[in-house]
């Protein structure tokens, strides 16, 4: 492991009240593998290519998520969710060309406002990082 990854690892994501992930994405994928079961999500379901996926509204959010309350779905969300460290996807995304940053946000497979959040967590992990550093 890198120390980058030590670093996210000793960091854990507490997404709080973000909610931007659930919101103008591409689809979550349910995981049969990972122990997702899509009739947990009664008539929450779409298939795209044999493949399940939780439902999305007109505006791309998905259909679990209330504006007020978050995630209606919490406890039994899918695996994706619950793994889901936007930090390593601005990682991801920032290792890209600028030509296929350009070419995924225009396909729908990436959300800016995602990616910047993703930036603002990881830039406070490492003031955060930097600081215990310095007071040792």
């Amino acid at each position: 492991m890198d120390e980058l990854e030590l670093i996210l690892e000793s960091n854990p994501l507490d997404c709080g009240a973000c909610k931007k992930c659930c919101q103008n994405n591409p689809g979550i994928l349910l995981l049969s593998d990972a122990g997702d079961d899509p009739s947990l999500y009664e008539g929450g379901v779409d298939f795209v290519d044999g493949q399940p996926i939780l439902k999305r509204k007109a505006n791309g959010d998905c259909v679990y998520l209330d504006s007020e309350k978050g995630c209606t779905i919490y406890e039994k969300r899918p695996q994706i969710c619950r793994s889901y460290d936007c930090r390593r996807d601005y990682m991801r995304w920032i290792s890209l060309s600028r030509q296929e940053r350009r070419m995924q946000k225009k396909s729908g497979q990436l959300n800016p406002l995602v990616q910047k959040e993703g930036g603002r967590r990881l830039e406070a992990v490492f003031e955060s990082s930097s600081g215990r550093a310095s007071r040792r």
